[in-house]
């Protein structure tokens, strides 16, 4: 990647000279590009959007079926498994989260295997209480939503941009605990308010943010409740489309 990058650098420079607006998804991501930050003044917002009353809802009987599966609190962890997401920072943490805490991860083979993290979680003595759920989509993605208490997004570096799977979380009600990337994870995620933020390849602070959402389930109720009116109010594609056709009428406009 930083190969590629060096190559194609000079060409992305060029290109955001001449372009009129430059759409990013976050504040804090334009703060904290090299490539953005020198062109901020053309730089608009525009966060992805989800169908939020699709995540809204989930099958009564599958979310029933989950939680009979995985009784206890449960964190959930939902990407492909990339090194960037941090999912085995989130296995370790499940050691420093007592039971009958546990951690259902839905995603598939990517730059880390499964084969790995499970041989990490017997190392460590939680093999009973991490899961792995494999892929899962549809209303098989929605149940895992909805049948979770927190969703975890440990990712650990800023190839993790906006974690679209916060969105998706938020409309279902569930609180988040994400990691401080200088990106968009602390701008979907508000500290305090629809979940925690703790820094990157920090496994003690992940794991007492977790403890502090599962052992606490009026804590985790509030801040998804939030989370949810969030999801509403920002992350509509309804909302994420009026905002692409505003930016497009004021680069046409030439303000």
């Amino acid at each position: 990647q930083r190969r590629l990058g060096a190559a194609i650098a000079p060409m992305v420079r060029g290109t955001l000279r001449r372009a009129a607006r430059i759409i990013a998804t976050s504040p804090a991501y334009i703060r904290s590009s090299p490539f953005l930050a020198p062109v901020a003044s053309r730089c608009r917002v525009v966060p992805y959007g989800v169908p939020v009353e699709e995540f809204g809802r989930a099958d009564p009987g599958l979310v029933a079926e989950l939680r009979a599966r995985h009784p206890g609190p449960v964190v959930l962890f939902v990407g492909q498994l990339r090194y960037y997401k941090g999912a085995d920072r989130l296995v370790r943490a499940m050691a420093l989260v007592p039971p009958p805490a546990r951690a259902v991860i839905v995603g598939a083979d990517a730059t880390v295997r499964r084969a790995e993290l499970e041989a990490l979680a017997a190392a460590l003595g939680v093999a009973d209480r991490v899961h792995f759920a494999g892929e899962q989509s549809g209303a098989a993605l929605r149940a895992h939503y909805h049948a979770a208490d927190v969703l975890a997004l440990p990712s650990v570096e800023r190839s993790e941009a906006f974690g679209i799977v916060q969105v998706e979380a938020q409309a279902a009600g569930l609180p988040v605990v994400c990691t401080e990337l200088g990106t968009g994870t602390s701008y979907v995620t508000r500290h305090g308010e629809t979940g925690i933020v703790v820094p990157p390849d920090d496994v003690p602070a992940l794991a007492r943010a977790l403890r502090a959402l599962v052992e606490n389930p009026p804590l985790a109720r509030a801040m998804g409740a939030a989370g949810r009116a969030r999801a509403c109010a920002e992350f509509r594609l309804e909302r994420m489309l009026d905002r692409v056709e505003a930016v497009y009428a004021e680069a046409l406009r030439g303000d």
